[in-house]
């Protein structure tokens, strides 16, 4: 019993790891996705909300915006020889929409205030039947709302400033193999199903940012801080298989393993985005943004479970960074076309990658066009993730936490669709 309940334990801390890493989304607009996020030194539509709340003060008018980002993602995993043979197995096809909508009103010359509605975590793993590591995870999904109200203040001609607070809601699925008799390189029968549900309770957290403009040259800076959402009623609940092959596997899960309430918390890091923006001619514009994530606040999760002993496991995110850029072309008064690259250094050590969450550095590419139509603004574009190849083997040595070891391959494609509407001058 104690090997099946430690993997199972396993498998539930994961999903911390599934919010802090590797699905961490930063898309939340057409026009700033395909500058590759580049915008914290401007205020292009109102997903600055988002971006930078300050840059709403240099946004006049009424205005709304917003979209979704369809995302596919594939990761391909070639177990290590000899434990895990050297086959290959690939998730299966999975389409994900996280939204992001905004509506902003300038009150005054120097003051302006909006309200934003993202997804910052909102993806999920699922892996075919025939899949070896099912025993970690066989499907995973979570879903968070950001609900962001912000106010800006223009303290100069080109000075202002800007924040509020983030209200952050969060579900997860998952579901894993049920393995009694699980050990190091072998799964033993599988007997049934285990699954995971939860909804956190509200958690609270808070912007604050700065932007300096002139009329070509731009800086600015957001910190976002962290937020912990618990979840105090989720459910681990275990479906049987009644004609398992090992029916002594079976009868010996069936009398050990019970449905019961499990709690946990999470939480999302704080971290610092700066950029510096300069329209080199009437037409064409650049912008640089560094940023810096605290994963250090991922370093383990405590489980409590209904029945079963408090679990404290480690997880040991270390800190990393972003480096942003974009460039964008105005063809005509109406047409725009924009490019952009994120390098994004993963958080995850090498004894965390695993099925829940293939996590490596990316090289991202972007590339869009926007029309405007007088009060009407439509963007799209598409976005290239390509995630660099990672391995669970270190000098020959096996690292994963769940001795499931080998290399992952994962790639993305991201397609951007957003409208904002000038509702008034």
């Amino acid at each position: 019993m104690n090997r099946f309940l430690i993997a199972f334990i396993l498998c539930i801390s994961m999903t911390g790891m599934l919010i802090g890493g590797g699905f961490n989304i930063y898309e939340f607009g057409a026009r700033s996705s395909t500058l590759g996020g580049a915008v914290v030194a401007q205020a292009y539509d109102a997903s600055t909300i988002f971006y930078n709340p300050s840059g709403l003060a240099f946004l006049p008018g009424t205005n709304f915006y917003g979209g979704v980002s369809l995302i596919t993602s594939n990761s391909k995993f070639a177990g290590a020889l000899p434990t895990w043979g050297g086959a290959e197995h690939e998730t299966e096809s999975q389409l994900f929409s996280p939204i992001g909508v905004y509506l902003s009103h300038h009150f005054s010359e120097k003051f302006a205030a909006g309200i934003g509605v993202t997804n910052p975590f909102g993806l999920g793993v699922k892996w075919a039947n025939d899949f070896p590591g099912d025993y970690i995870s066989r499907k995973s999904q979570i879903v968070s709302f950001y609900v962001s109200p912000v106010l800006a203040f223009r303290i100069t001609q080109e000075l202002s400033i800007g924040g509020g607070p983030d209200i952050v809601y969060s579900s997860v699925d998952l579901i894993q193999g049920l393995y009694p008799f699980k050990g190091p390189g072998s799964t033993g029968p599988e007997v049934g199903e285990a699954t995971l549900n939860g909804n956190s309770g509200i958690g609270i957290g808070f912007s604050a940012s700065v932007m300096y403009k002139t009329e070509r040259a731009a800086i600015g800076f957001l910190y976002r801080h962290q937020v912990k959402n618990t979840f105090d009623d989720g459910t681990a609940k275990f479906t049987y298989y009644e004609n398992a092959a090992d029916q002594n596997a079976l009868a010996f899960a069936k009398l050990n393993i019970k449905d019961q309430k499990v709690s946990t918390e999470v939480t999302y890091p704080n971290f610092l985005s700066f950029g510096a923006y300069y329209l080199v001619t009437p037409k064409f514009g650049v912008e640089v943004d560094v940023m810096w994530f605290r994963w250090k606040v991922v370093d383990e999760l405590v489980l409590d479970f209904e029945t079963l002993p408090t679990a404290v496991l480690p997880l040991n995110y270390d800190n990393s960074w972003q480096v942003r850029a974009g460039a964008h072309f105005e063809a005509t008064e109406q047409l725009s076309f924009r490019v952009g690259f994120i390098y994004d250094q993963s958080p995850q050590p090498i004894e965390s990658v695993g099925p829940l969450l293939p996590d490596a550095n990316r090289n991202d590419f972007t590339v869009g066009v926007g029309y405007n139509f007088g009060r009407v603004q439509a963007d799209a574009g598409y976005m290239l993730v390509n995630f660099l190849e990672r391995s669970t083997v270190e000098d020959g040595v096996g690292k994963n936490e769940n001795s499931f070891d080998g290399t992952y391959n994962s790639d993305a494609n991201l397609f951007f669709l957003s409208i904002g509407i000038n509702l008034r001058q």
